[in-house]
């Protein structure tokens, strides 16, 4: 193997390495972005619980 070779082997697994952290980054983002639209959702949930059970109470 010469030098060269040996260079572009390491540029290539440093590239390979900064798009493998890239993509598990856009993978943590993802779930946190996914978990507060599922809180949101269940705050949802309990507040229009919440308003039919005063409904229900006044009918």
């Amino acid at each position: 193997m010469r030098v060269e070779e040996r260079a572009a082997m390491g540029l290539l697994a440093s590239m390979m390495r900064s798009e493998e952290r890239q993509q598990e980054y856009q993978v943590r983002l993802l779930r946190k972005t996914m978990d507060a639209q599922q809180q949101s959702g269940e705050q949802l949930v309990q507040m229009i619980e919440d308003a039919g059970k005063l409904l229900d109470i006044r009918a």
